[in-house]
């Protein structure tokens, strides 16, 4: 069977790919809710959400895959990798990546950045924007029996500091380093639509 084959049989994907694929669809549901069909900014929520979720943790993983992790499970994986070639050892049982916050504060952090290849610059207000959008985006992934009005004027400032996130992000190595050229691109195109935005 040769790769044309299993690309029929798989839809894969990954931190870096999901990123780029959630900007473009940002930028075209944040188009739509700014040109007046506002039940479309819960879609854009989510995407932008996504996309800068699947950045971080694309550009903290580091060559051992493991950054994004909380620091119990990096001593756990790091001491299999060391124990591996030894012993018949098994890997850890998860993979779970650390919550929205710990991710943001983790990129800023000047001690990641030999894996990152920089830093994430973020002011207090940018910061507290994309938590924000964080909540939302938890709002609408844990769908409640009730109606929910969202107020509208804030949204575009939430969306330029995600804009910024995701143009430093991309900037980087590690994201770069997993996509194609024309996938930057098509990101960046994206991202710079929804940072150009004036306030209305």
């Amino acid at each position: 069977m040769d790769s044309n084959e299993l690309d029929n049989l798989y839809a894969r994907t990954s931190p870096a790919l999901l990123a780029m694929h959630a900007c473009e669809r940002a930028a075209a549901e944040f188009r739509a809710a700014q040109s007046g069909e506002a039940e479309r900014w819960f879609f854009a929520i989510t995407d932008m959400h996504q996309a800068v979720t699947a950045a971080l943790v694309e550009t903290l993983s580091g060559t051992a895959g493991i950054g994004a992790l909380p620091k119990k499970l990096q001593k756990e994986w790091m001491d299999y990798f060391e124990a591996r070639n030894s012993t018949n050892v098994d890997p850890p049982a998860g993979d779970r990546v650390i919550t929205f916050g710990e991710l943001l504060d983790r990129a800023g952090d000047a001690t990641n950045v030999h894996d990152m290849q920089g830093t994430l610059a973020l002011t207090v207000d940018e910061k507290r924007d994309l938590l924000r959008l964080n909540d939302f985006r938890n709002d609408l992934a844990h769908v409640k029996p009730r109606g929910w009005s969202l107020e509208i004027a804030g949204l575009p400032r939430i969306f330029r500091a995600a804009a910024k996130a995701l143009e430093q992000l991309f900037d980087m190595p590690p994201l770069r380093l997993h996509l194609e050229e024309t996938q930057i691109e098509r990101a960046e195109r994206a991202i710079e639509a929804i940072a150009n935005t004036q306030e209305r």
